[in-house]
């Protein structure tokens, strides 16, 4: 590192003294229920919102398997009439 930068850093990056306020409130450090109970109160109906609206969703798509889809051929004459309706040469 260049002598300039490592004087200008010792300068101005010298240890100083940490308040007396921080170190009681680290150590008479208390686990803050508050926070954590709010984000499990918050998260507990999100949680239930997701899962009925996932198990709608599957109950939804089970319910068409079982069901069988014929489907009616197109008579070749009307297709060919279909397609002239909007291709037609010039």
């Amino acid at each position: 590192m260049s002598d300039w930068l490592e004087q200008e850093l010792s300068e101005h990056l010298a240890p100083v003294k940490a308040p007396d306020d921080l170190w009681r409130r680290v150590n008479t450090a208390q686990p803050t229920s508050a926070v954590a109970l709010s984000l499990s109160l918050r998260a507990l109906p999100i949680a239930a919102v997701v899962t009925l609206i996932l198990a709608g969703a599957l109950w939804f798509m089970a319910r068409g398997e079982g069901r069988q889809t014929t489907y009616q051929p197109f008579p070749a004459s009307a297709r060919a009439e279909s397609c002239l309706l909007c291709h037609t040469t010039m």
